[in-house]
């Protein structure tokens, strides 16, 4: 249960879940009286690719000083 090995109150726990659920993260089923509670691929699949844009943009700008690195020591040993 995830309630039980957090800090925080059950109906917390149910507000946290319920607005991972709205932003696509997570998916629910009933069982029984209790929600079992999982990852949703296709939304976590979501969140990579905007996290990744940001990952790509950073690994560019550190190729782009890198390369001007590159080119100033080359001037510098002419």
């Amino acid at each position: 249960m995830i309630a039980s090995g957090l800090p925080v109150s059950r109906p917390a726990v149910s507000q946290h879940l319920k607005v991972l659920r709205e932003a696509g993260l997570v998916d629910d089923r009933a069982e029984g009286t209790r929600r079992v509670y999982f990852i949703d691929p296709k939304g976590l699949g979501a969140l990579r690719a905007w996290l990744d844009q940001f990952w790509d943009q950073s690994l560019a700008a550190f190729a782009a000083e890198v390369e001007r690195d590159n080119i100033n020591r080359g001037k510098e040993e002419t």
